[in-house]
């Protein structure tokens, strides 16, 4: 490290460089690349990153494709013939949503498709278990190229039996470290809904599973359910049962990731007999996308955690405004919201994606999106521009 240029200063250049312009300050130096890799210099970079609000946003777009001719080999396992495909690419998240980049994605599923369960900071959590007992949970950061398969997890078919469960994950800055929770529910006589749950915890700093006493816990997060990261926590929609009339409540259920606690969040009055929404964040607030028969509507909690603040954005009427959307996928920076659409033959291959303006009720922009499916079709992630430590060296 050059003696005439202060820590400070140098922290402050190469805080605003872009991820390929610090990979490639990596290899002027041992000393360089100690410093670029250290921990608090990794926390600068995304801490610029994300309070950088004048720089336009990118998105990171994954489209599935799969023509539907499987087989089933035994009551766990399924294979296709067919060649199924992911793609990745990086949008700029402006009026043009021009391609910048596709990424090179390095894994190919055994039963479908990876699930995206988070995006922070640049890196992915992936989990191959679609619709089988797999335990493949790989974290990977697209911009270095690296990847990090995660060891198997305590809880799995061979050991305990059927059972459904739910993934999260997150990053905690005062700690500085990933955490992937896992939720798992096994079989009893209402079906997957055992409480409490088994929990098991994997930290990045560690590189290893532990168990997480759940407590008094007793929700049943959906199987499989999307996940929402705020605040430090992880958000799910799931459900208290009624034993005296088995009645369900729909519910957010949240686990701390610092604390490792586990918390709830209730919905509006008027969903929490509704069953078919998802959460997700806009901004710094969490939100609630509800799919009801030909509608959608979107909620918004001005103040985390405080019930009477949930707020009804919008509606999106199907029939009237958007004949072909599909699904919600993502809130945009503009205010708008991405809405993945289809032209609804079966063996499609192509599809687009609309942005949708609330205020005015019409999707304003669409962009054709080659190789869309109907059978998985679309997800987009924030795209960050952040040296993770843990998957550089």
């Amino acid at each position: 490290m050059s003696d005439n240029i202060p820590p400070e200063v140098l922290t402050d250049i190469l805080a605003r460089l872009p991820i390929k312009s610090l990979l490639r300050c990596t290899s002027v130096s041992k000393s360089w690349y100690s410093f670029i890799t250290s921990p608090s210099f990794v926390t600068s970079h995304i801490n610029l990153s994300v309070s950088n609000n004048n720089q336009t946003s990118r998105l990171l777009v994954r489209v599935c494709t799969d023509d539907d001719e499987r087989t089933e080999d035994n009551e766990f396992n399924s294979h296709s013939s067919a060649t199924k495909r992911e793609r990745f690419s990086v949008h700029i998240d402006d009026q043009a949503f021009n391609e910048c980049a596709e990424l090179n994605f390095p894994f190919t599923s055994g039963h479908g498709f990876f699930r995206i369960i988070g995006s922070l900071n640049g890196l992915l959590c992936l989990s191959d278990d679609q619709g089988v007992y797999k335990d493949i949970i790989i974290l990977w950061n697209p911009s270095l190229k690296k990847t990090l398969p995660l060891p198997k997890p305590g809880v799995f078919y061979e050991s305990h039996g059927p059972y459904q469960s739910s993934m999260g994950f997150g990053y905690i800055p005062s700690i500085d470290d990933y955490k992937v929770v896992r939720v798992v529910y096994l079989q009893n006589e209402h079906g997957y809904s055992k409480v409490p749950p088994l929990v098991e915890i994997f930290e990045l700093s560690t590189g290893s599973w532990r168990d997480v006493n759940a407590g008094n816990f007793e929700s049943i997060i959906k199987e499989r359910a999307p996940q929402a990261f705020l605040n430090g926590v992880v958000h799910w929609i799931g459900y208290d049962r009624n034993n005296a009339d088995y009645s369900l409540r729909v519910r957010i259920v949240s686990f701390d990731l610092k604390n490792e606690l586990f918390g709830a969040v209730m919905v509006p009055n008027t969903l929490k007999s509704e069953w078919c929404m998802w959460v997700a964040t806009s901004g710094e607030s969490l939100s609630l996308i509800h799919q009801k028969d030909n509608c959608c509507s979107v909620w918004m909690m001005k103040d985390y955690g405080i019930a009477d603040s949930w707020t009804k954005l919008f509606n999106i009427d199907r029939d009237r405004e958007q004949p072909s959307y599909q699904r919600s996928v993502w809130f945009r920076q503009n205010g708008g919201i991405l809405l993945a659409k289809h032209f609804g033959r079966a063996n499609s291959d192509e599809g687009d994606l609309s942005s949708y303006d609330p205020e005015n009720h019409l999707a304003f922009s669409s962009w054709a999106i080659v190789m869309f499916s109907a059978y998985k079709g679309l997800e987009i992630v924030p795209e960050a521009s952040a040296v993770m430590m843990g998957l550089l060296a």
